[in-house]
């Protein structure tokens, strides 16, 4: 199939504006004053990019595999199982497990912490009363140590033991199906689209808005955490309408606002329909099924296993580098 064929009108093709199309007149801007200032307060990212320069995460998160596993379904209303998220040469469509799985997750997760990091804490504050205290050690642990232990560290442990039994006992109940997607990036229709609410049965599946991912600008924006350090995040903000997307679902905020950089990076490769796919694990499964990056393969003679054959010695390797590309690149 020609890439004319394939892609649609909508695509992105930033090289000519529109894949050789008269470049549509502005559209008026509908948003109000308060939205504008909300969401573009931040420092604007341009979409110009680095080919196959992604997060050094998502070499990390999505190892190679012959065969793509990035499909998750949820439970269609007569059992069936219906795809509701993936991630290939066509779409990104993005969802997340439903909130209660996320509870215990929390929960697991502060126990887990408690427990590792009030260990050590707890027994250099023994050594401080055994050797340097004038305090005596048999009140000490009658009154403070043996509540601390059997109550603090053995509650931490009865949570994170007992959810992580809970995982492997009965994991459709801990985790279960995804009730319905968030987002989706369209490579070959230049579309971003996001869903409504999924937790609410009536509204999953239904699209609260979609737009052309070319009237879409990045901003990365700046929040203190609770110690009053900055937090950095980023956000997508159409043009013209009150349209607007946290990017956080691959990486969440985080203190550097290079992470999110590489972040916007990867998604102007991906939606690039001038160019091939962004050259990652993930997607090696489909390069033989877009048109573009099909015939740039052949050009260059890429293998078509070239991530799937290589060593984990050699696989490490290349993760280093392109978090080092990353700080290179962007800080």
């Amino acid at each position: 199939m020609s890439e004319q064929a394939y892609y649609s009108t909508t695509a992105w093709r930033p090289a000519d504006d529109g894949g050789g199309r008269k470049r549509p007149r502005p559209q008026p801007d509908t948003r109000s004053r308060s939205f504008r200032v909300q969401w573009e307060a931040g420092r604007k990212l341009s979409k110009s990019y680095i080919p196959d320069l992604v997060p050094g995460d998502f070499l990390d998160l999505w190892r190679p595999r012959l065969e793509d596993k990035s499909v998750s379904y949820m439970d269609g209303e007569n059992g069936e199982k219906i795809p509701v998220s993936w991630m290939n040469h066509e779409s990104f469509r993005w969802t997340t497990l439903p909130k209660f799985a996320w509870r215990w997750l929390l929960v697991k997760a502060i126990a887990k912490f408690l427990l590792v990091a009030g260990t050590p804490v707890l027994f250099a504050t023994f050594l401080h009363i055994y050797f340097l205290s004038n305090e005596r050690l048999d009140g000490s642990i009658q009154e403070f140590f043996l509540p601390v232990i059997l109550y603090g560290g053995g509650g931490c442990l009865f949570l994170w033991g007992g959810i992580s039994l809970c995982e492997r006992l009965f994991p459709d109940f801990m985790y279960a199906a995804p009730k319905g997607p968030l987002w989706e990036f369209n490579r070959r229709t230049g579309m971003v689209i996001v869903f409504c609410n999924p937790e609410k049965k009536s509204q999953s599946g239904k699209v609260l808005w979609q737009s052309p991912f070319e009237e879409f600008d990045c901003y990365i924006h700046m929040g203190p955490t609770t110690q009053g350090l900055p937090l950095y995040y980023a956000a997508m903000v159409n043009r013209y309408r009150e349209e607007s997307m946290v990017l956080t679902a691959l990486h969440p905020a985080s203190s550097n606002p290079g992470d999110h950089k590489a972040v916007w990076n990867f998604w102007c490769q991906y939606m690039d329909s001038t160019a091939p796919l962004p050259d990652i694990p993930l997607l090696e499964p489909h390069r033989s099924e877009d048109p573009v990056t099909a015939a740039y393969d052949k050009e260059t003679g890429r293998d078509p296993r070239y991530w799937y054959n290589m060593s984990n010695a050699a696989y490490q390797v290349k993760i280093k580098q392109m978090y080092q590309r990353c700080r290179s690149a962007f800080g």
